[in-house]
């Protein structure tokens, strides 16, 4: 059975309004009511992992030098495995989520990401 991906859209919503989204979810679904009025407070991006190719992750490069580099700013990441299938979708088989206060520096640390992290296939 092949699971379903999302984009972390629900959790980027949460990490840049600084707010728990499920909570205000099931709040409203149990009450019926909506008990914040958010505001953004930062900017959040998500990186997916995922390499050219076919077959199954071979290897992973960057992981460390990414952590280095961007370490302070990674909120979340789930890292592709050794021996896991290519994914169908766009999203690939891991990302990395950033966030700042600035929309500039999130933009360059998902650069740096894009540009660092490499994931190899084999058949």
């Amino acid at each position: 059975m092949a699971v379903q991906r999302v984009a972390n859209i629900s959790v980027m919503t949460g990490l840049a309004h600084d707010a728990d989204l499920y909570h205000a979810w099931c709040e409203s679904v149990i009450f019926g009511s909506f008990s914040g009025q958010w505001s953004r407070k930062f900017a959040v991006g998500s990186a997916f992992l995922r390499g050219m190719g076919h077959g199954r992750v071979a290897a992973l490069s960057g992981i460390a030098a990414t952590q280095e580099a961007l370490g302070r700013y990674v909120v979340e990441a789930k890292l592709p495995e050794i021996g896991q299938r290519k994914a169908d979708g766009y999203e690939g088989e891991g990302y990395v989520i950033v966030r700042d206060p600035s929309t500039e520096i999130v933009q360059r640390c998902l650069n740096k990401i894009i540009e660092t992290v490499n994931v190899t296939y084999s058949e």
